[in-house]
């Protein structure tokens, strides 16, 4: 299955690339209004952001920690002249730069980038899929973009630095094993009208003696009118093991979060909540766990571009998991400035207060700033 997926995927590259180069061929030869470049740029979105931060821990560490930089190209291409009533071929390529050394003790994402293969690697890939859509519908296979957390936990993820840790999203690495965050080898349908959007999901990656034809499987809900936004995701392994390799599933993993917003002028609010079942893992062992997040951002300056948020993270295990007083607790603060395109510079705090099972603090605050460009 994994090497007839692979087959596919290969397949279907070459034929959205064809059918890109012909439908550019044919409209720019019968067509005096747009260059063969004009066709290029209508059919191809490329993009970047460059986020690296710098800060240091309460005990005196300095140092230097990527923040997910990336960049790549989106592809949509029309198999006829209307293109809001026929078929189109989409697909996107995103990869993502460890332009620096992630730091252990001066960390400004949980979300390592990568996938468990390629951590540390100087150029992965963080996403690479193609499909088809048709109206409101949207069929895509490849490494992309989970349900559980675009419709689900998106709306949470609004920091500059931190947070992330309480939801289940990058579980391991980059969530591409268990299916909730950059999910690998996944087949997804999107339907989206209007404020409504929905999705279910499913991954054949075959990893495991398993003979279960979709591995993993999720739906996700999202809807937002007049600047409040809910949604919900849930995801669930069936070719997990007792005791998983890196690259493989834990037996009875399931999660399921739950995310509200709002957003008016200048202020914004959301918060999440998650359910976790065999989701979390602390060194060789898995546990169930409950998780919030919450934001909290305002826009204090006349122009809208300075901006003051703060929030927290919390996940605490069931009590029957004899984890003593471990737990995942930190507070973020930051203050940022924007630029066009999104890009901002800012400066964060998180405050660390989380707990080993004998209920010593395990991790240091850290206080940094930061850049990100998009572009």
């Amino acid at each position: 299955m994994k090497t007839l997926c692979s087959k596919i995927t290969k397949v279907s590259t070459l034929l959205m690339l064809f059918f890109l180069t012909q439908g550019i061929y044919a409209q720019t030869t019968h067509t005096n209004d747009k260059n063969w470049l004009d066709e290029i740029k209508s059919k191809v979105d490329l993009y970047g952001r460059l986020h690296i931060g710098a800060g240091f821990a309460e005990k005196g560490e300095i140092g230097i920690s990527n923040n997910t930089p990336r960049a790549g190209v989106k592809l949509k291409h029309a198999l006829s002249k209307n293109e809001d009533e026929n078929f189109n071929i989409i697909g996107r390529i995103e990869f993502g730069f460890n332009l620096v050394s992630r730091d252990e003790t001066v960390e400004f994402a949980v979300d390592p980038g990568a996938g468990i293969a390629q951590v540390g690697d100087a150029v992965f890939t963080r996403l690479g899929f193609v499909g088809i859509s048709y109206k409101e519908l949207e069929f895509t296979f490849g490494k992309q973009n989970s349900v559980y957390y675009e419709l689900g936990a998106n709306q949470i993820d609004k920091f500059s630095a931190f947070g992330g840790a309480a939801i289940g999203v990058w579980n391991i690495s980059d969530g591409g094993v268990s299916g909730t965050g950059r999910a690998n080898q996944l087949l997804k349908i999107k339907y989206k009208n209007k404020g409504l959007t929905l999705g279910v999901q499913g991954q054949a990656r075959n990893i495991s003696d398993n003979s279960t034809s979709i591995d993993t499987y999720g739906f996700g809900a999202n809807y937002a009118i007049g600047g409040f936004t809910i949604g919900v995701g849930y995801n669930k392994v069936n070719d997990g093991v007792e005791d998983p390799l890196p690259n493989q599933a834990k037996d009875g993993d399931e999660a399921i979060v739950t995310s509200a917003s709002y957003e008016k002028n200048r202020f914004t609010i959301a918060a999440s909540y998650a359910s976790l079942k065999q989701h979390q893992r602390l060194g060789d062992t898995f546990y169930d766990a409950s998780g919030i997040e919450f934001y909290l951002g305002y826009k204090f300056s006349q122009d809208k571009r300075w901006k003051a948020a703060a929030g927290f993270n919390y996940l605490e295990p069931d009590a029957d998991q004899n984890l003593g007083d471990f737990n995942t607790a930190f507070a973020i603060a930051e203050i940022s400035y924007a630029f066009k395109k999104g890009s901002s510079i800012y400066t964060a705090a998180k405050i660390d207060q989380s707990k080993n099972t004998i209920g010593d603090r395990r991790n240091q605050s850290v206080y940094g700033i930061g850049i990100k460009l998009n572009f």
